[in-house]
């Protein structure tokens, strides 16, 4: 996970600061915000760091058979291609596999959180599919649309964080996007979870440099 301590707030706290009462709390807990939100971009580059990274997606695009194996475009990519539009609407990852002379394209969404409302869900769902619309007479596989929550394995959660506004099929499990990556899943949630200790006691500290509540602590300690 992010490092707690990297994590830049708002100073000001921002509605933190307004529902305790409290500036310094609000800060605090900001910073809380700001680190999960970054733990999602951490993820993406874990994921960079383990796979093979298509060096140049338009010439490969231009290929109708690839070597056997798994290879992968990034967001930044898909976003140069000149073969693809996106219009704003780009995928996290496209992932190509050849395997049993079987070759096809993922169309990935990912996501570290498996909870989101109604409006943003209908977002994804169309954003993910209107690429798919537009490209895939340029893209020589079959394309198939995954949403993928890293940290969920029941895709019926996962269904019902999307508010329902994808099928179970285009569900994925951070187990089952691994699989297809062919990269360790187990490696990847160990190697995140190294700092979470780190940030337990550097929350707790900061918490306690907080006069008013280390009062507060200490009374409830004390009660």
């Amino acid at each position: 996970m992010s490092l707690l301590k990297n994590a830049k707030g708002r100073q000001d706290g921002s509605g933190y600061a307004r529902l305790f009462g409290n500036r310094k709390l609000g800060y605090l807990i900001s910073r809380v915000q700001a680190a999960v939100i970054s733990s999602g971009t951490e993820l993406e580059r874990i994921i960079r760091q383990q796979v093979y990274l298509i060096p140049n997606l338009d010439s490969f695009l231009d290929r109708e058979r690839m070597p056997d194996g798994v290879q992968v475009a990034e967001k930044r990519q898909i976003k140069k291609s000149t073969k693809l539009s996106t219009s704003g609407a780009e995928p996290d990852f496209l992932v190509f596999r050849r395997r049993k002379q079987r070759q096809s394209c993922h169309v990935i969404e990912l996501k570290d959180g498996d909870a989101f409302d109604t409006k943003k869900s209908a977002a994804e769902y169309e954003s993910i599919h209107g690429f798919i619309r537009t490209n895939s007479p340029n893209i020589p596989y079959t394309v198939q649309a995954h949403f993928c929550c890293f940290n969920q394995n029941d895709k019926k959660t996962i269904v019902q964080g999307f508010k329902s506004k994808i099928d179970i099929r285009e569900a994925m499990t951070g187990p089952e996007f691994c699989s297809l990556l062919e990269i360790d899943y187990d490696k990847i949630v160990s190697q995140r979870q190294q700092h979470c200790s780190n940030n337990v006691s550097f929350f707790l500290r900061e918490l306690l440099n907080i006069s008013s509540v280390r009062e507060e602590i200490t009374k409830l300690l004390n009660a």
